[in-house]
């Protein structure tokens, strides 16, 4: 929906501040590349499965392309349920008029279409913040093809499919998408259709990948209603390395695989997996290293009564160890 800084805003970044959603690509022939392998094909699918079923990442858990117009299996209009209003056809539930009405309100008084000030506004009716998982849930389910933009087609095909012609309508819909993407979890291939949406609908109109900033805050956003134990250590590595050039469409694909699939003690740097990958599991090796050392030496130090004065090594032992 643009370069706007006012719609579609991220959750606070702890380390960076605020990051607007729709962010620029860190770009320059000095920028470092962390992660420099564009796979040489890119999909909009997900790895079927992982060569090797793992539990997780050391936890108590178990650029470019088009992307595929059809969303859930071709069958937009359906109900979370998979059910339709009893005994109409969905072109004719709802009006065309009601449906024109509901654009004009919100549309932009220059161009044939909704941007940031009238998203805004939907956004307050809704009962939403634009920042707010609900309303990327309703960017994917009118297909938008930009940050900070819904255009005309979008919005009327996206809400006859929806079957909501209201914002009471709108609410209801929303609400049952989001408690089915609650319920089946984040392995549902509707929260892959919703996960592969947002890889596209963040990238800026050119680019083939998205930024540093821009992939964290998508990542913060469509994990709201399923947060693997791992992502904040991957957030925290990648905000740590901010010479990372970028995040292209396989590794955001993958990243849904690897959050299932890998134990950070038995990962094999020799399977299929970015090389971005590879150096996280080095560097979160090197911290658990470093914080099971630091474990010993407070032991150590307590047993001989070097540490009946405070809670220095435990202090340490805290501070290194973030998020575990």
């Amino acid at each position: 929906m643009g370069s706007c800084l006012t719609c579609f805003k991220a959750p606070p970044n702890p380390t960076a501040g605020n990051v607007g959603v729709c962010g620029g690509a860190v770009s320059g022939p000095d920028a470092a590349v962390i992660d420099p392998d564009v796979a040489v094909h890119e999909t909009d699918d997900l790895l079927a499965a992982s060569p090797i079923r793992m539990t997780s990442l050391g936890s108590d858990r178990k650029s470019g392309g088009s992307f595929k117009k059809t969303l859930l299996n071709g069958n937009l209009g359906a109900l979370p349920d998979g059910s339709t209003v009893p005994g109409k056809d969905l072109a004719t539930q709802i009006s065309d008029n009601d449906l024109n009405k509901l654009f004009e309100e919100y549309k932009d008084s220059q161009e044939d279409a909704i941007l940031s000030e009238g998203i805004e506004r939907l956004c307050c009716d809704l009962g939403y913040k634009p920042d707010d998982f609900a309303i990327l849930v309703l960017a994917w389910r009118l297909d938008a093809s930009q940050m900070c933009q819904f255009t005309k087609s979008e919005f009327i095909q996206g809400l006859q499919q929806m079957n909501a012609a209201s914002i009471d309508d709108i609410k209801t819909r929303l609400r049952q998408i989001i408690d089915k993407l609650s319920a089946t979890g984040d392995e549902s291939e509707d929260f892959k259709q919703l996960y592969r949406f947002t890889f596209r609908f963040g990238l800026e109109p050119g680019h083939r990948i998205l930024s540093l900033d821009m992939a964290v805050s998508l990542w913060r956003l469509v994990f709201t209603v399923h947060t693997p134990d791992i992502l904040p250590r991957w957030l925290n590595f990648l905000e740590q390395h901010q010479n990372i050039r970028g995040v292209p469409k396989d590794t955001w694909n993958m990243f849904l695989n690897f959050v299932e699939t890998c134990d950070i003690t038995q990962y094999d740097d020799t399977e299929a997996w970015p090389s971005l990958f590879d150096d996280f599991v080095e560097y979160e090796q090197e911290r658990m290293k470093a914080v099971a050392a630091a474990a010993l030496a407070a032991n150590s130090s307590k047993s001989d009564g070097t540490g009946d004065g405070g809670g220095g090594p435990d202090e340490d032992d805290n501070n290194n160890d973030y998020n575990s």
